[in-house]
């Protein structure tokens, strides 16, 4: 029996105005009306007539699952048993009841889908209300006509997007590149279909090719008018006014005059107008100014503060309908001027220019509806614990749920957002470029209110294929033509059209990377993916040499915490070459080596840096280690370098299932080692080392806004704490710049010691405290000679957990935490504790543990 969505009407003003009780109100509450349609739901695949239920929002992989009709794609290679799912079609359905006050009393009354994935013809009463094709746009369809009163039926015919995209590619008779999609070339076609593309696979995630109703279904009922959008812009600011403008788009069913009022932070009032409105689509436009304007700024720099903005709109004494809007007061622009080098590349954020500190993001779940706020919440929590002021909303996965841009716009992270478009190209028949058309407006106005956002970006990597990766050697010189035109048609046109009629104030920038005049990137403007490192092959110091103006990709794999790689795999499983663990690695590279993958790379980079260990545990524990370094040394390097680089966005926050990648999160909120190192890159003040030409160099680098003083440390000691060097400086680092503040002869430094035995312990005091500190070794860790450490560990419990400290007689190299099942959060963790020396760490945790017994704690010194 289908399930059932009963409407009730309990809005007591809402009847009192349909009665005629008004002669006693000053003002009747008669808002829209609005009904979730989000329980009740079954599923079928098309034909059999056996019905399940179903989650709606959802997909179809998350329904099979919950119904025990296919097993757990996460585990092992599980994946591999569900991918006939993407060739059937699939059928959604329920019933809801509709009183007749509803339909009597209503204007309007719209069927709302915010999200199909994605060929979805919609039956409402056996009436073909629609006929989707698109995942990342929203549907709003008039359905007062095809409502009756009592039970309604509502059905759902997804149709397999594999069998669609296989339909279009047949009718072409030319290939369409997309190098990323999982499967035979000559059968990829994600690009035919308007759908994530990371769902057909990428080199860090599964082949998932979902179908469902992916976002809310509503049904709102309304009444003369609505407030259909709103666009508010920040114009100047100064200290004492902030100007602001906009427009608020109104749909009027019947004509009349009307009544706009916006309130700010529920005190003041700005906004009063009267307007007379057509039936149709109004565009009322406003200008005013908030005195004394509080600003919104990014992670670091101050509080991303939020005004209330409250629209009403009302008719003679009803309130028709209410448009909230947490709002930004912010100038941001993106600079590139020409200079010795190029053109510069950076944002700036209410007059200062800011380093850009960040991440690529892609969504926390393949199956993208399954993310609860909770995920979220840990998503853009991790990036502000690293310290973060950007994360880049990568081109091949999904525009991401408003609460994504909610937490965003509360913490002060700035969002570059790629449109959905990533390593492949595109058809270029009318009807494909007319649905770009409708998603582009569609999602910038859906997003373009956020503080958070910086730039929408064209693409990801695109017109770096056409030119470095052979693309454009593929075709014959007619359909060469038509594909470019089409390429240009898109980047050049439809998409930077969409965003200088609907988002005028934020830069449109084609494709990532890019130089400064539309060209190929070329590290002396624009942004720049640097992956001479990883797919290149050279060592980490290349992080430093022939900077980019702005580093919008670059990364190294690691293997996740083996706690997570014990919740997918079985006992025999678990080592790098595995059959299970190569299907994990997606990260083919034959044009490095024939059957060269991640896994390989890893071990590659690893014989580089470390000695392999024959342990899976260590071998695990050493590729965190190893990732942690170079995102340092990344990082380290952009940053002492500014404002030549004025961005660091690595390659990747997190994971979207538990595997071998790029991210420094994992997929069960695991911190790697990388992402304490990149937290600790990423503070305020760093100190940040370099060996130059037989040189020790130090620099100081302060995002603050104001200079610091203090005395800058620099020690040379051995492993057993014996101190060969000791210079102490006063110094200052100016603000929002980084400066050369030490640089001294190494060998000056060293004298006759063993360079092997030696770490240089820098450190910036100012007022008494630590700002800043760091340390260097002058070797590879594989060329260190570390001595056998024991660390010592004392435990006391605290309401959070344990604080625990630790300490070693002599130098305990990256020294590693970890409970049994891998569960609780330590403040610090693959630290170096120096001799002599000890560190607290906060180890949070709602078990209850004997610390001394159930803590472990592996050191370099004892896999080396």
């Amino acid at each position: 029996m289908m399930g059932s969505n009963k409407i009730y009407l309990t809005l007591t003003l809402f009847f009192m105005g349909l009665l005629g009780f008004t002669s006693c109100q000053s003002r009747v509450e008669n808002p829209p009306v609005e009904i979730e349609i989000n329980q009740g739901w079954e599923f079928s695949k098309a034909g059999s007539n056996s019905w399940m239920p179903a989650n709606v929002p959802g997909t179809i992989h998350s329904d099979l699952l919950a119904n025990d009709k296919i097993e757990d794609p996460h585990y092992r290679m599980n994946e591999n048993d569900v991918q006939w799912i993407e060739d059937e079609d699939w059928v959604y359905r329920t019933s809801f009841e509709v009183e007749k006050n509803l339909l009597l009393a209503s204007d309007v009354i719209e069927l709302q889908f915010e999200g199909l994935d994605t060929y979805a013809d919609v039956y409402l009463n056996d009436e073909k209300i629609l006929e989707a094709d698109n995942m990342f746009v929203g549907y709003d369809l008039d359905v007062k006509k095809y409502l009756v009163e009592g039970t309604n039926h509502l059905r759902v015919y997804f149709h397999s997007p594999v069998a669609k995209g296989m339909e279009k590619l047949n009718q072409l008779d030319y290939t369409i590149p997309a190098i990323n999609e999982q499967a035979p070339e000559g059968e990829r076609t994600n690009v035919f279909t308007r759908k994530a593309p990371f769902h057909y696979g990428w080199d860090w995630g599964p082949r998932l090719v979902t179908s469902g109703i992916w976002r809310p279904v509503t049904l709102v009922a309304w009444n003369k008018a609505i407030i259909d959008d709103v666009y508010v812009v920040t114009e100047e600011v100064s200290d004492n006014v902030a100007k602001l403008s906009g427009t608020v788009t109104l749909e009027a069913e019947k004509a009349g005059e009307y009544h706009l009022s916006l309130s700010i932070d529920e005190n003041s009032t700005v906004i009063e107008k009267t307007v007379n409105l057509d039936a149709g689509t109004n565009n009322v436009s406003f200008e005013f100014e908030i005195q004394n304007p509080q600003l919104w700024w990014s992670n670091g720099l101050g509080e991303p503060y939020l005004y209330d903005f409250n629209f009403a709109l009302s008719s003679k004494n009803q309130v028709l309908d209410y448009h909230h809007l947490n709002y930004g007061v912010r100038t941001l622009r993106l600079v590139q001027e020409p200079d010795e080098v190029g053109h510069s590349f950076y944002f700036e954020l209410n007059g200062v220019p800011v380093f850009m500190k960040g991440a690529n993001i892609i969504p926390p779940e393949t199956l993208t509806p399954v993310a609860d706020k909770a995920r979220y919440d840990r998503l853009i929590g991790n990036a502000v614990a690293a310290n973060m002021n950007m994360v880049r909303i990568w081109g091949g996965a999904i525009y991401g749920e408003d609460y994504l841009y909610d937490l965003c716009d509360r913490n002060g992270i700035l969002v570059w957002q790629d449109f959905m478009f990533a390593c492949a190209l595109q058809p270029g028949d009318e009807a494909h470029l007319e649905n770009i058309r409708k998603e582009a407006e569609f999602n910038v106005k859906r997003l373009r209110n956020h503080p958070s956002l910086a730039l929408w970006c064209g693409n990801n990597e695109n017109y770096h294929g056409w030119h470095e990766w052979g693309w454009s050697e593929m075709y014959d010189p007619d359909v060469k033509e038509f594909v470019w035109n089409t390429y240009k048609t898109i980047f050049n046109e439809i998409l930077p059209d969409a965003v200088s009629e609907f988002d005028p104030k934020t830069t449109y920038w084609p494709s990532s990377p890019l130089a400064f005049d539309g060209t190929k990137a070329d590290r002396k403007s624009g942004d720049e993916h640097d992956w001479t490192i990883w797919f290149g092959q050279k060592p980490f110091a290349a992080y430093g040499e022939d900077l980019p103006r702005f580093v919008s990709e670059y990364g190294l794999q690691s293997f996740p915490s083996i706690h997570t790689i014990e919740s997918f795999t079985e006992e025999g499983d678990r080592d790098w070459d595995t059959e299970v663990m190569r299907h994990r690695q997606r990260g083919k590279m034959p044009y490095v080596r024939p059957d060269f993958d991640g896994n390989d790379m890893i071990r590659w980079y690893m014989d580089q840096y470390y000695n392999i260990p024959g342990d899976f545990g260590d071998f695990v524990y050493v590729s965190q280690l190893l990732q942690a370094k170079a995102y340092k040394m990344a990082l380290e390097a952009h940053r002492r370098n500014m404002p030549h680089t004025m961005g660091s966005l690595y390659w990747q926050l997190n994971d979207s299932w538990p595997t071998i990648s790029w991210s420094t999160v994992d997929y069960y909120g695991r911190w790697k080692a990388a992402h304490y190192a990149v937290r600790d890159a990423n503070e305020a003040i760093i100190v940040a080392p370099v060996e130059e030409e037989g040189r020790f160099k130090v620099y100081a680098v302060n995002d603050l806004l104001s200079e610091v003083n203090g005395e800058l440390s620099v020690r040379v000691m051995d492993f057993s704490g014996n101190e060969i060097y000791n210079e102490i400086a006063d110094v200052t680092a100016a603000g929002n710049s980084s400066g050369l503040v030490f640089n001294e002869n190494i060998e000056d430094m060293v004298g006759e010691a063993d360079s092997r035995e030696l770490v240089f312990v820098i450190e910036f005091v100012s007022g008494g405290q630590v700002v800043a500190d760091n340390l260097y070794y002058l070797h590879r860790p594989k060329e260190l000679k570390l001595p056998e450490a024991e660390v010592e560990l004392s435990a006391r419990k605290t309401e959070k957990g344990y604080q625990l400290t630790l300490s070693s007689d002599v130098l305990a190299g990256n020294v590693f935490l970890d409970t049994p099942d891998g569960n609780g959060f330590f403040t610090d963790n693959f630290f170096d504790l120096l001799p002599g020396e000890s560190v607290v760490v906060e180890l949070e945790t709602s078990e209850t543990l004997d610390p001394e017994k159930d803590i472990s704690i592996l050191t370099l010194n004892k896999v080396q």
